[in-house]
């Protein structure tokens, strides 16, 4: 999942680069749709599939109140706790509730009531146990997949063993991985067409451009099946911004923030302007040359309140910190509209990293006629970069994925700094050494990691230079990773123009 992962999970450029994730919806304290009549473990169950893991905990708990002799319980609360997509695991708050039904993986084992359930917790015990993450990940699959195979029926047996698939990307998408966990949920389609599980990780097996087609059936299907479940709403738009239909990506976004909205106010909280159905609702807007200001300013308001509490001790700034997700949508609107963020009034201390690292990166696009300015703004982005390395290790030890991305800003940033110092040679040779490394990185699913991403501006420097047919292979390098951009549609069209 690429840079999703920090820039979704983070929300540093752009998902998500990974820059902190305000992924309302993803685990926060709004309770999604539940099947009626469902008990609380059926209701844990219902949440861990939708990745609502915050609520299904607390649905676990009630569960195990209700029964304590149920291991399961037990088991959904400690998943509720490892959330493979995003490279984000709390494996000791989940021991601890491991050690709630027992001291030792055996006392644990003896509560079990099947062998069935054993297995199901002896899967978790691989996912908690020793080792490394990658180690514990692949133990936690193969577990998985020796539960399926004694019982291939086994709906849930299946979606887990496809999501454990596809946990095993600790380096961003991997094609064969993802078709295999896609193959192992089509199988079951016809016979559970309603299952949250399946169709959600259905979604995300084929979320990139080149699979997005074959993910329309299950996105349509879990739009049906989950309404009142703001992260499968959002969840859609994952195929429809892969295809480039920027209506839909807003539709369902609106929809998205519009539930979590009212969920919050439920529970006596203010409604949000930032998030990430709001940062890939922003961005569909400006695809489509509407307005997007209003929800860029109230997620400024709202970041530089937070950040004035001083609440996130993370020097990136990923805890509770809209701020990198208010540069996020800042950056990329100022790249779509020419309207940069203002950050005249920003004071987050020694914090929030990856969103000043993304902030510079916007000055160094905005300075692209201004060889001092640029200059400057990428010495910010490097002295940043070298912050946030030291950081990574500390803060989010189990990402494996954003510090390429950060580097290709750094690199992108290079090539802006030489055009503008008239070195068109240089600049042009460094954006396509640029592009092309861009090409050859997993992909990340949703709006692009860089803002700008750097064979569009290729083509744009191609294209002021009259080269347009090189100018035109260079958009539609960009458009293969990013169909139907905006910017990179009108630089081929004028590429063909007379």
């Amino acid at each position: 999942m690429a840079v999703a992962r920090m820039f979704i999970a983070l929300a540093l450029l752009g998902t998500p680069v990974p820059v902190l994730a305000q992924h309302e919806g993803h685990g926060g304290a709004e309770a999604q749709a539940i099947p009626r009549g469902a008990n609380p473990y059926e209701r844990g169950l219902y949440l861990l599939h939708n990745f609502e893991y915050a609520t299904a905990a607390a649905a676990f708990r009630g569960a195990q109140i209700a029964d304590p002799s149920n291991v399961m319980a037990y088991w959904g609360e400690a998943m509720t706790y490892n959330h493979p997509l995003w490279a984000e695991q709390d494996a000791g708050a989940a021991r601890a509730v491991l050690a709630r039904l027992g001291p030792d993986p055996a006392s644990r084992r003896s509560k079990a009531r099947s062998t069935k359930e054993a297995a199901w917790l002896g899967a978790v015990e691989a996912l908690y146990g020793s080792g490394s993450k990658i180690e514990r990940d692949a133990a936690y699959h193969e577990r998985m997949r020796a539960l399926f195979e004694a019982d291939r029926a086994d709906i849930d047996a299946r979606t887990f063993y496809a999501l454990a698939t596809l946990g095993l990307a600790s380096q961003g998408r991997d094609t064969a991985l993802y078709m295999k966990s896609a193959a192992l949920l089509e199988e079951a389609m016809p016979s559970h067409p309603d299952h949250p599980g399946l169709l959600h990780y259905m979604i995300h097996s084929y979320d990139d451009p080149a699979h997005a087609p074959l993910g329309e059936r299950a996105a349509a299907r879990y739009a049906q099946v989950a309404p009142d479940a703001g992260h499968a709403q959002h969840m859609i738009s994952h195929i429809y911004l892969a295809l480039g239909r920027w209506n839909e990506v807003e539709r369902a976004n609106v929809t998205a923030s519009k539930l979590v909205n009212e969920q919050r106010a439920a529970n006596g909280r203010p409604p949000t302007g930032c998030g990430h159905y709001n940062e890939w609702l922003a961005y569909a807007l400006d695809q489509q040359g509407k307005d997007s200001r209003q929800l860029v300013e109230s997620c400024r308001a709202e970041a530089l309140a937070v950040a004035a509490k001083g609440e996130d001790k993370s020097a990136l700034g990923v805890v509770r910190n809209p701020f990198n997700n208010w540069a996020n949508i800042a950056v990329r609107h100022g790249v779509d509209t020419g309207n940069w963020p203002s950050v005249d009034s920003v004071s987050t201390g020694d914090r929030a990293l990856l969103g000043r690292f993304a902030l510079a990166y916007g000055r160094v696009l905005a300075s692209r006629n201004d060889a001092a300015a640029a200059g400057a703004a990428l010495d910010e982005m490097k002295s940043y970069r070298s912050q946030i390395a030291a950081a990574l290790p500390v803060e989010l030890p189990d990402d494996h994925e954003s510090a390429a991305w950060l580097d290709r800003a750094v690199a992108q940033g290079e090539a802006v700094v030489a055009l503008a110092r008239g070195e068109q040679g240089l600049g042009i040779q460094l954006l396509q050494a640029a592009a092309n490394v861009e090409a050859a990185l997993p992909v990340p699913f949703g709006p692009p990691v860089l803002a700008k991403p750097s064979a569009e501006m290729l083509g744009d420097e191609l294209l002021a230079k009259g080269r347009k047919a090189d100018a035109a292979a260079a958009y539609r390098q960009a458009l293969a990773a990013a169909p139907n951009r905006r910017r990179s549609v009108e630089g081929l069209k004028a590429s063909a123009a007379p």
